[in-house]
């Protein structure tokens, strides 16, 4: 059985990175030059790296075409920057003696990854291990972040704790092991991506119609362009889950594609489940308003349905959307204590 997570920048932050977008920008108005374009297109409130990345293709309608150079100019320019930055954050992450307790952090994580979730969640859960009970159980990481971390923890975890524990199958032991990290966007050191999703997200009439561009600034188009293969790889870990996890991700457009793979996965298996961690919802939690609850369990699961392109009429959609689940303020990935970053 697969267990596959998909792992955004609050993974980062959770280990005390200060990888928001908020922490960069003013990094990048600082370094950049002062005749760069996208310095004037961003805004210091906008909190998430899908909101920079919306941002940008909505004010390619500033470019005219005889400044499409001096766009790719300026582009690599904060290309450059959030890997200059990003790069100083990675270095901070310190794990000498720190190995034994990261270990066994991320394994407890793992074996309890659906403890926070409700009792029908739970039993949910449960219910699909049991049915793959006889098999091996394999946890699988695509990460869409550019650090390092995520790969490191894995593995001094394999190294420390392999398999991370076992259960019972069919009378005999079977192990619960760590399988691959794929960085979907690239990493610091491999052919970083940022861009949007589609055409559809370009705010300009003739780069719309700029092969090159296209190439160059849609995430898919890249990734078949540089030949790594990464989305159809990536496409085969979701299709082969039989539970996904959605954690530190903002349900942003500009990854649409991946919505629409996990919608399609969902619809493939009555087995298949998902799991979306969301973090801040402390003040409804604390007056324990179950109106609160209800109408953001219902937000939530309509968000990603809707954004991977579910038909939210059909007569099944019901029951779709009841094998999504939502764990708020999950406990999971908490390497803050361990003093993970120095």
């Amino acid at each position: 059985m697969n267990i596959t997570f998909l792992i955004g920048n609050g993974f980062d932050l959770n280990l005390g990175l200060n990888t928001r977008y908020s922490d960069f920008y003013p990094y990048f108005i600082e370094k950049s030059t002062e005749n760069n374009m996208i310095r004037t297109w961003l805004e210091a409130d906008e909190l998430l790296w899908a909101d920079l990345e919306e941002q940008l293709g909505k004010k390619l309608e500033n470019v005219k075409e005889s400044e499409q150079d001096k766009f790719y100019e300026d582009k690599a320019e904060l290309d450059r920057l959030l890997l200059e930055y990003l790069g100083n954050e990675q270095e901070k992450v310190s794990i000498q003696n720190k190995e034994e307790k990261i270990s066994e952090e991320f394994a407890r994580s793992l074996r309890t990854f659906y403890n926070g979730l409700s009792e029908v969640g739970r039993n949910s859960i449960t219910s699909t291990c049991n049915t793959y009970r006889n098999e091996e159980f394999q946890y699988c990481f695509v990460c869409f972040n550019y650090t390092n971390s995520l790969d490191q923890i894995v593995n001094i975890t394999r190294k420390l704790k392999s398999p991370i524990t076992t259960h019972q199958g069919n009378g005999a032991k079977r192990n619960n092991l760590l399988g691959s990290v794929l960085h979907i966007h690239g990493t610091l050191n491999e052919e970083m991506i940022l861009g949007v999703n589609d055409v559809n997200q370009i705010n300009s009439g003739f780069l719309k119609n700029d092969v090159e561009f296209l190439d160059t600034f849609i995430k898919r188009r890249m990734n078949n362009s540089i030949g790594q293969r990464k989305t159809e790889h990536a496409q085969k870990l979701i299709e082969d889950s039989h539970i996904i996890c959605i954690f530190g991700m903002s349900i942003g457009s500009t990854d649409k594609m991946w919505w629409e793979e996990v919608v399609k996965w969902l619809n493939r298996s009555d087995n298949n489940k998902l799991v979306i961690y969301y973090k801040g919802y402390n003040d409804e939690l604390d007056r324990k308003l179950p109106v609160n609850t209800i109408r953001l369990n219902n937000r939530l699961k309509r968000e990603i349905l809707e954004k991977g392109g579910a038909d939210m009429k059909s007569p099944n959609i019901d029951k779709v959307q009841e094998r999504v689940f939502v764990s708020y303020n999950s406990d999971i990935f908490n390497f803050k204590e361990i003093g993970f970053v120095s």
